[in-house]
């Protein structure tokens, strides 16, 4: 029977030399080349206990352990994302039951990584390493059903190993499920917890296990690790770029891992440039960051805003930007007043030493409390701007010996600073732009002020808790000097600013000031207490009354 008159065509048998064949055996190798890649954070994950990075201390502890036989039954790995929990987890039950080259081999802390039991459980086949995520299986019912195996010895390995994966997800039944196995389990069995959210387990469970908290990975191991992966890879690339990868990276070596690998796929002639990863996670440029810091702190308003403005037309996220400037402000403080050096070297030096640590920590201040507004703003750049420029406001308060002209933080010089661009305003100047009336002169008017609008809570604050230790028009400086309710001084701050209608700065400081106000008077009445009773009208008076107690009003 022919197919054909069915309207069925038999196959052509493609011949190998033809350029069917060809076209064939290309796709071919093109998707079998795309199904077996594996990402960086796959390929590159430790496999002996000494290719870890950044947990010397865990890993040594771990080969300690090992070498000497003293196991605990159950461990529990902490640590945010990306910093080898996972890893730890099974590079343990590798060195539990690696049997060595020659199948003879006990428990040792580097596992050979050739027998059967690796290589089982690199590739996640071994039967007796059970992996579990808590995330999907919460319920005790879950739990109930996977310890059903627990007194069944292992199959083919020397341990049976049980690794749940963010424990924390597991419910408070499921948790209590555990608990009589966990303290006593047989002793072929080991447990290893791992989570991201150690507060949310139980200490029930954790006083039964061995706590191991891993560290966030620093920028400089992190800058070596990736150096040494691109050397292998066979990439170029500029040491700055690495930087910004390490920093973005936030301690997780897979977050690091998957940022790179996204800049070798981005690049075009074989090297990731800085340019490049800006880019592609839009970072702003350190060297344009300096310069809006540098007119944040000369209070150049018109500069630093567009300065900002050329970052987010350049890709620059405006959280980005915030943050980067908070990172600059706390260099600049930390070598303020400890001489920690970074990675600005000279250049933030030189900015320091016109700078004092009171301008720095308002600064902080205001962009602190403005990153929390950016987090609820649907007009990010425009919420950026009034940030920055609330806080040249507020520093232009701190006074103008702290406002000299600061030197350049980049190689283009910025213009100095001028009275007509933007004028440093005193205390003393900004008086005049108060209004005149119900203006406090001193800090007792400031007293006053506040009993007429009868505020009795503030009124004891200010004149029992604290000691004035400096007062000008705009700005109050207290020392606590005893317990009261917390907080008062911003609102002592905000009521001033409606009463007067001027921004009015109340800081507590360490600094050793007068007494308080109530101290003060009643010293000031005993004074004029003995000051009169020594007068001679006074004996006259005690010399004709005797016995009658002399009261002066």
């Amino acid at each position: 029977m022919n197919p054909v008159r069915f309207g069925r065509k038999q196959p052509q048998q493609i011949s190998s030399g033809s350029w069917s064949s060809l076209f064939y055996n290309h796709c071919r190798g093109f998707m079998t080349h795309h199904i077996n890649y594996q990402v960086l954070a796959r390929t590159t994950r430790p496999t002996k206990f000494s290719e870890l990075i950044g947990q010397e201390a865990l890993t040594q502890t771990l080969k300690n352990a090992i070498e000497s036989g003293r196991l605990a039954h159950a461990f529990v790995l902490t640590g945010i994302r990306g910093v080898g929990k996972t890893t730890i987890a099974r590079l343990i039950a590798r060195a539990l039951n690696c049997v060595g080259v020659d199948g003879t081999g006990q428990p040792t802390s580097e596992p050979c990584g050739v027998c059967d039991q690796c290589q089982m459980i690199a590739e996640d086949r071994h039967v007796d390493v059970i992996e579990v995520d808590a995330a999907t299986r919460t319920g005790v019912d879950d739990m109930r059903q996977l310890m059903e195996g627990i007194s069944y010895k292992p199959v083919m390995g020397r341990y049976k190993i049980y690794i749940i994966d963010e424990v924390h997800m597991l419910s408070k039944n499921a948790f209590n499920s555990l608990l009589k196995t966990l303290e006593e389990p047989p002793p072929h069995v080991k447990f290893i917890f791992a989570t991201t959210e150690i507060r949310k387990v139980p200490l029930t469970i954790l006083s039964r296990c061995q706590r191991f908290d891993l560290r966030r990975i620093p920028v400089d191991v992190l800058l070596t690790h990736f150096q040494n992966i691109l050397q292998k890879e066979g990439v170029q690339f500029e040491m700055e770029a690495l930087e910004c990868i390490a920093r973005a990276a936030g301690g997780s070596v897979r977050d690091g891992l998957s940022i790179l690998e996204q800049a070798i796929v981005k690049v075009t002639d074989n090297k990731i440039t800085v340019s490049t990863v800006q880019e592609m996670l839009g970072l702003a440029d350190r060297e344009k960051i300096a310069t809006v810091f540098n007119c944040l702190m000369r209070g150049l308003v018109r500069e630093c805003l567009e300065a900002t403005k050329t970052l987010y037309e350049e890709g620059a996220d405006p959280d980005i930007i915030l943050q980067d400037l908070l990172g600059t402000t706390y260099q600049t403080l930390s070598f303020k007043v400890s001489g920690a050096v970074s990675a600005e070297g000279n250049k933030l030096q030189a900015l320091a030493e016109k700078i004092e640590p009171k301008s720095l920590m308002l600064v902080w201040q205001v962009l602190m409390k403005g990153a929390e507004e950016m987090k609820a703003s649907t007009m990010p750049l425009e919420n950026l701007e009034v940030i920055l420029i609330r806080a040249m406001h507020i520093q232009g308060m701190v006074g103008k010996e702290n406002r000299g002209e600061i030197p350049s933080l980049v190689s283009s010089s910025l213009s100095p600073v001028s009275a007509v661009s933007s004028p440093v305003v005193s205390p003393e100047r900004l008086v005049t732009s108060f209004r005149s009336d119900g203006m406090p002169k001193t800090f007792e008017d400031v007293i006053q002020l506040f009993e007429k609008k009868r505020e009795p809570i503030i009124v004891d604050y200010l004149t029992n808790d604290v000691g004035l230790v400096d007062f000008r028009p705009g700005a109050i400086k207290l020392n606590q000097l005893r317990e009261s309710t917390p907080n008062l001084q911003p609102k002592v701050a905000k009521f001033l600013s409606e009463c007067t209608g001027a921004s009015w700065l109340v800081e507590l400081v360490t600094e050793k000031g007068q007494e308080s106000l109530g101290v003060q008077r009643a010293l000031a009445r005993e004074k004029r207490e003995k000051d009169a009773l020594s007068t001679e009208e006074a004996k006259k008076i005690s010399e004709l009354f005797p016995g009658a107690q002399v009261v002066v009003k």
